[in-house]
């Protein structure tokens, strides 16, 4: 089963050839339009506001659009009930959306159509148009599918996100969920396959397909959920004659959830997944929470164009990050080759961004970083600010935010200014943060930014939208504030994040700090992890000869990938400046070449291939860290064995993937962050 929250905003209405009244509403008096071979059409019309969501199911394979969605009670013949329509169901867990049925020809067996999954969904896409017009068409949209229509929401938000006239849709999406249906009925009915000839397990076009929508998912961080059936569907009577099995589970667990994302098993079969008896159907208790949560979230996703959310952001602003860091560049000249890209292989950096695998290295959310003058501090703020935020463009789940404090602007010397100047940054990025600034800004108007607590909360409350990911920020030169500056940052940081909070505790913030060490400062921060800014090599005191042997083979060998200096410098540590050039001639040159041996190495055995290339690309696109149970069943390895033999058989097949993932109190994690880009 499948939900999709998006916001659509209005376009020109075009008629479908294939749909001549593509979405409609029946008339509250019991005069029902006539019926449309395929479309969309309204179940609980909602005069209100433009911008409350429009729940849009999409039924699936061989249904009917009427009975789809509809249970009929064994017991008394003639009693219906539609959770989507009927007034103490669906409609009075979200009195305050639209609720739509979409039609579409999803015959399998005799006369079934000659179309390709793309084309439902880009006839999906088209019809979501066709009906949302005026006031109506900035309603933000909740897809709800089952079984393959859970694979056409999938094509239709693909097809509008590659298409300039329908990527509004897509743009603004608050939430989905996907179900895959396997595609063991294609083998037994004879007919033309081409609605489901790709929904094999093993289909390279279905597996690529849900790769892209899985990077265009994370990309622009939508909420999603999946749900699967825990019993079996006796199919014995419908399909007499076909040879098909008569009872087997069509969307079991590993086929319908998308690695690391929520996952809700219901107690029903297959062709039960989307009816429910009643408001104590525990099915529907739980598909109806979810779909209430996505409610919610496309309600935010509105508020970024709200008039008074583009009036508050101009007075939010207060310095703009990048033409200060352009600046700074300017005056103090550009940094050595070389310089600086030590500190990305850093412990305490790496724990810092939570890339550390080893238990060794605990997740930290404030890092000090600090150096006397004329040790390169705010070079190395520079260059993090632009190593991270390139490196962050590639994944949807860290946002970088940064500061560059200086005693000669008013505008750059306060701890309100450091604030304003974060979050303005996590708001353009994430604009439907807004919904964090927009209270204090109605109530105080600009006065709500001269508040340090006010700005604040706010910003606390921003970061923590899980939605948009785990959120960084690096404020460089603190000790160019104010002294009563300093100290409302510090304390308020001390207090905020000096209490225990590993775990569930953890807040989704991570903080650097750059600063002189100052006696003032380092009160405040020494029970924070930090590092001193000297480079490493200075503090091996290595000879004239040996530091230029040293440099030059950290320049060649590196291939412009810092972290591999990062990696050598931790390696050199560990010798004696007598053993330092040796270390280094042993390191293989460059990130990309060692990733690519430690690849070619797992690749060699021909049993193997296809499995690890399974698991490392579940790994990537998963949004949280999978068990080794869970990406089991994700790659469908292992189904028949017991828990025992499924756990040792997934730990040795990881084993096989060398280092490029490794496994840590039972999660498996990348073994960087470089894997991923790799």
């Amino acid at each position: 089963m499948a939900h999709h929250a998006a916001k659509a905003q209005p376009s020109s209405a075009q008629q479908s050839r294939r749909s001549p009244a593509p979405l409609r509403l029946p008339d509250h008096g019991g005069v029902q339009e006539p019926r449309c071979r395929s479309g969309v059409r309204s179940q609980a019309p909602h005069p209100g506001p433009a911008n409350v969501p429009s729940i849009i199911a999409v039924h699936g394979l061989g249904a009917d659009v009427d009975w789809s969605w509809t249970w009929k009670d064994p017991e008394t013949p003639g009693r219906h009930v539609k959770w989507l329509q009927d007034p103490d169901m669906l409609p009075a867990v979200v009195p305050d959306s639209r609720i739509l049925l979409y039609n579409y020809d999803s015959r399998w067996h005799a006369k079934a159509p000659k179309v390709r999954l793309s084309l439902c969904g880009e006839e999906l896409i088209r019809s979501v148009r066709d009906f949302r017009q005026g006031a109506t068409a900035r309603r933000p949209i909740v897809f709800v599918g089952h079984s393959l229509g859970g694979n056409v929401i999938q094509h239709a938000l693909l097809y509008a996100n590659s298409d300039d006239d329908f990527r509004h849709v897509v743009m603004l999406t608050a939430g989905v969920s996907l179900a895959k249906i396997v595609a063991w009925f294609s083998r037994f009915a004879g007919s033309h396959d081409g609605i489901v000839r790709d929904l094999s397990y093993d289909d390279e076009n279905l597996m690529d397909t849900l790769h892209h929508f899985c990077r265009m998912r994370n990309t622009l961080s939508i909420p999603t959920s999946c749900f699967f059936e825990l019993y079996d569907t006796d199919y014995s009577k419908k399909m007499l004659g076909v040879g098909l099995p008569s009872k087997r589970r069509v969307v079991d667990e590993a086929s319908a959830c998308i690695p690391g994302l929520e996952r809700i098993s219901l107690a029903a079969n297959h062709s039960e997944m989307n009816k429910y008896s009643g408001a104590d159907d525990r099915s529907f208790q739980s598909v109806s929470a979810e779909l209430r949560r996505l409610c919610a979230a496309a309600s935010a996703v509105t508020l970024s164009e709200k008039p008074e959310a583009k009036k508050c952001l101009p007075y939010l602003f207060i310095a703009d990050p990048y033409e200060d860091m352009q600046e700074m560049k300017r005056k103090k000249g550009g940094r050595a080759k070389g310089t600086c890209d030590w500190i990305l292989g850093t412990n305490e950096l790496t724990a810092w961004l939570g890339d550390a695998p080893d238990s060794t290295s605990p997740p930290t959310d404030i890092l000090w970083l600090h150096g006397n003058p004329g040790t390169g501090k705010s070079t190395m703020s520079m260059f993090l600010a632009e190593a991270l935020s390139e490196a962050f463009s590639k994944t949807p789940y860290k946002t970088l935010a940064y500061f560059f404090c200086d005693a000669g602007y008013d505008t750059r010397k306060t701890a309100t200014a450091i604030v304003r100047g974060l979050l303005l940054q996590l708001v353009q990025q994430h604009p439907r943060l807004i919904e964090h600034v927009l209270p204090k800004y109605e109530e105080r108007k600009v006065r709500a930014f001269d508040s340090f607590d006010a700005l604040w909360g706010m910003f606390l409350k921003a970061c923590a939208d899980t939605a948009s990911g785990r959120k960084y920020g690096v404020v460089d030169a603190l000790d160019e504030c104010e002294k009563d500056e300093q100290d409302t940052l510090l304390k308020q940081i001390e207090e905020t994040f000096g209490r225990d909070r590993s775990g569930a505790g953890r807040l989704n913030l991570s903080i650097l700090i750059t600063s002189r060490p100052y006696p003032e400062i380092s009160e405040h921060l020494q029970q924070f992890p930090n590092k001193d800014i000297a480079p490493s090599e200075k503090k091996k005191k290595y000879t004239q000869g040996v530091a230029a042997k040293v440099a030059q083979l950290l320049r060649d060998k590196a291939g412009g990938i810092f972290l591999w200096v990062g990696l050598a410098c931790q390696e050199l540590e560990k010798v004696a400046s007598r053993h330092a050039v040796t270390c280094l001639e042993k390191i293989p040159p460059g990130l990309q070449s060692l990733y690519n041996q430690l690849l070619d190495t797992a690749l060699q055995q021909d049993e193997d291939r296809d499995t690890v290339k399974r698991l490392l690309g579940f790994v990537i696109v998963a949004q949280r860290p999978l068990s080794t149970r869970e990406l089991a069943s994700a790659c469908h390895l292992y189904q028949d064995e017991d828990e025992e033999e499924r756990v040792q058989f997934m730990t040795e097949t990881i084993a096989t993937c060398r280092l490029m993932i490794v496994v840590q109190d039972e999660k498996v994690l990348l073994l960087h962050q470089s894997v991923r880009d790799f």
